[in-house]
């Protein structure tokens, strides 16, 4: 699968980004490297430790403004 080129200016960064990534998190779920977890866990491990990355850096942000 051949993936579109992320320009700076574009307004789907978002999706675009994630199309980079979701395979490389699917075979983390799907993995079989932490075998006493199921794949469900494992996503929702991923989903809580990017929502403390992104409150951390909001915090950052905005101790910069």
């Amino acid at each position: 699968m051949e993936l579109r080129p992320i320009e700076i200016s574009h307004a789907d960064r978002l999706s675009a980004c994630r199309e980079k990534l979701e395979e490389a998190v699917y075979q983390i779920i799907r993995g079989e490297k932490l075998p006493d977890f199921s794949p469900t866990e494992i996503a929702m491990a991923i989903a809580d430790i990017a929502d403390d990355y992104i409150l951390e850096a909001s915090k950052k942000r905005a101790a910069t403004h």
